[in-house]
């Protein structure tokens, strides 16, 4: 690492308040803990794992991890690999810089029915922005936890480096957070009635279809 990034890791860390003891390695015990380095898979709770993109080989892991649902941030199809494995494949492919609150609280709802049925796995490419980003939000709005304790483990916790998280870093730094558990807790689709997934839950009520009709012939 050269001394420009230590000392951009050093200055993110005294701007979150992380104490010292990070930096040799000491992590808090409710930080997601390593599980196999190679596919940046970590257990952040019982029945919460997020990582890279897996493949194949990593099958016997998850297995014995008893994984049961599958949840990918990316546009590769997850069966490729899965294969005719019994495991839950739900794919909802994003991009860091174009997650959206409604984005967020749809993620959620997936992780959290998913965690009813086993294990779930969530991943992107790296393991860094995107699952960063979810797994950020799944501490604040579902299990409670401040942003600032989200942020330290999101970019202290050997998932990447700051460089690799800018566009999960903006999102959960300015997310209200209250409005989106409100949100979560009563159904609704976006913190905003402007969200366009309030239109589409108003066409599909009102047309009882997913795109407005046809004007005409």
């Amino acid at each position: 690492m050269s001394f420009p990034r230590i000392l951009r890791a050093a200055v993110l860390m005294i701007s979150l308040g992380a104490p010292l003891a990070f930096a040799a390695g000491e992590a808090p015990s409710d930080w997601a803990k390593p599980v196999d380095k190679s596919f940046n898979l970590y257990q952040m709770s019982p029945t919460l794992y997020r990582s890279a993109l897996p493949n194949s080989q990593n099958l016997p892991l998850l297995e014995q991890l008893k994984v049961k649902t599958v949840v990918s941030f990316i546009k590769d199809d997850d069966k490729t690999w899965v294969g005719d494995q019994p495991i839950n494949v739900v794919s909802f492919p994003t991009h860091a810089d174009r997650v959206d609150d409604a984005d967020v609280l749809k993620v959620l709802r997936i992780l959290q029915q998913a965690e009813l049925q086993g294990p779930v796995l969530m991943h992107c490419k790296h393991g860094r922005d995107r699952t960063g980003l979810f797994a950020a939000m799944y501490r604040t709005v579902v299990e409670g936890w401040s942003k600032e304790d989200a942020l330290k483990e999101m970019t202290q916790g050997g998932f990447g480096t700051e460089d690799d998280m800018t566009d999960a870093i903006a999102y959960v730094q300015k997310a209200d957070v209250n409005k989106l558990r409100e949100a979560l807790a009563s159904g609704n689709c976006s913190t905003t009635v402007f969200s366009s997934c309030h239109l589409k839950e108003w066409l599909v009520s009102t047309f009882n279809e997913e795109r407005p009709p046809h004007l005409g012939h």
